[in-house]
């Protein structure tokens, strides 16, 4: 009995150690977007994004001219001039809807190939500044899923450091 109450206030008095967590949080959001790298990835997706939005403006001025046309030349069509007419229409906004739809597909792919080299670096520099400074959990406070965070240190400054960002 002796030797199971002496475990256990040796087990009590070591615990507040073996619980004590060191915690940090920082804004990747904010991170990233101090990248020196950020801006030229910015400029590469716009210009995408302005070559993607030219096609569909291409092919929306196609479609305006398809139905000016049929309207100026519905009077003088027969039946089936006018069926095929309205169905080539059909196929174009069809067209259209999975262009812009393939348009936007695109866009979160080139984003997502764009970001990829710089979240890993960042994820690289989070992990070596956890790891040097004991840090337990390191918390993202821009996904809004960290409601408090009085007591962790913030390692934005050591992570820029480690990446190189003033």
């Amino acid at each position: 009995m002796k030797h199971t109450i002496l475990t256990i206030c040796l087990l009590l008095a070591a615990a507040p150690g073996a619980f004590a967590q060191k915690l940090g949080h920082i804004d990747r959001q904010k991170l990233l977007l101090m990248l020196p790298e950020r801006k030229d990835a910015e400029a590469k997706m716009q210009a995408f994004a302005k070559t993607l939005d030219e096609r569909l403006k291409a092919m929306a001025a196609e479609y305006q001219q398809k139905v000016a046309k049929a309207q100026e030349e519905a009077p003088t069509m027969t039946q089936t001039m006018k069926d095929m007419t309205v169905r080539e229409i059909q196929e174009l906004e069809e067209r259209i809807q999975a262009a812009q739809e393939k348009a936007q597909e695109d866009l979160a792919k080139q984003e997502e190939e764009l970001l990829r080299p710089m979240v890993e670096r960042t994820n690289n520099a989070i992990k070596e500044v956890a790891e040097a400074g004991g840090y337990t959990y390191i918390f993202d406070v821009s996904t809004g899923f960290v409601l408090y965070f009085d007591k962790g240190d913030d390692i934005m400054p050591k992570v820029k450091a480690k990446l190189g960002i003033q």
